[in-house]
């Protein structure tokens, strides 16, 4: 007699291009926090949308700035080492030709916006993570990596050698600073901003990258990157050796990682929710 079966977990897609609650117009960012919610920035709907970890809406609200009735274009999220706090970049104006207000935002995870600081930036995708071991923010823009503490001082910035843009940027356990240029690699970066490891090759092989975007650790360290180019998602170790690609999707953009294994890839309008055992087999 059979003892049953475990029936695993299929991944989980949701979003489509639109207005209403739960569809998007351009998503440019995502962060899982620690009690599983997903954290989704909307980019010209200027709001974050909420959803649990099987894709279900639980909330959403606009970027409005403290102490202001207006709201900004939700350009990238990441979660604050504070629990029930997240820090999302934006800007008032559209397009990066445009004379720019651009700030980083403090918000509750209800949406009440706390505290925000004045940043200039000249891309119109910008990227923000935070440092959990030293509690600073990091922002990559364009080709210039910087890192503020939660007041807005800067406390370093560094130009990074690339052929497009920073298109994203994490952080591991050691404060170090990882990013995607956006051509062919990825760069490492210790906590005084000095480069201590890069690879990447452009390619269509194993292990080589096309417009890398996305990037995010597992909680073993190991580096997960957006491969836009080859639309797939591709795991390195923390040294940069390739180790398998992750899934085959359509434009994949930004990436979180859940704290029990789950991978979030965002496209411009989906979200795509792996279960931990399509992570790691």
């Amino acid at each position: 007699m059979a003892k049953g079966c475990d029936v695993k977990q299929e991944k989980i897609t949701f979003g489509e291009y639109g207005t209403e609650p739960g569809k998007f117009l351009i998503i440019s960012g995502v962060a899982v926090s620690a009690d599983n919610e997903i954290f989704v920035t909307d980019d010209i709907n200027k709001r974050v949308q909420v959803f649990s970890i099987d894709g279900t809406l639980l909330r959403f609200f606009p970027t409005v700035l403290p102490g202001e009735s207006k709201t900004m274009y939700a350009r990238g999220v990441a979660l604050d080492v504070a629990p029930g706090y997240l820090w999302v970049l934006g800007s008032r104006n559209r397009w990066f030709f445009t004379f720019n207000k651009d700030y980083v935002v403090q918000y509750s995870k209800n949406g009440q916006p706390i505290k925000k600081f004045d940043v200039s930036l000249k891309s119109i995708y910008p990227v923000i993570a935070m440092d959990v071991r030293n509690n600073k923010i990091i922002v990559g823009d364009r080709n210039t990596i910087m890192v503020f503490d939660p007041n807005g001082s800067r406390l370093w910035s560094s130009r990074v050698p690339t052929e497009y843009q920073i298109s994203g940027v994490t952080s591991d356990k050691e404060g170090n600073v990882l990013l995607s240029d956006g051509s062919k690699t990825i760069q490492k970066y210790n906590p005084f901003g000095v480069k201590i490891l890069e690879f990447g090759t452009c390619g269509k092989g194993e292990g080589q990258l096309n417009s890398p975007v996305g990037i995010c650790l597992d909680t073993s360290g190991r580096i997960i990157v957006a491969n836009s180019k080859y639309k797939r998602v591709d795991m390195f170790t923390s040294q940069g050796k390739f180790v398998r690609t992750i899934a085959d999707i359509e434009r994949p953009r930004a990436v979180a990682m859940g704290p029990r294994g789950e991978l979030v890839v965002t496209s411009p309008y989906k979200v795509t929710i792996f279960p931990r055992h399509m992570v790691f087999p």
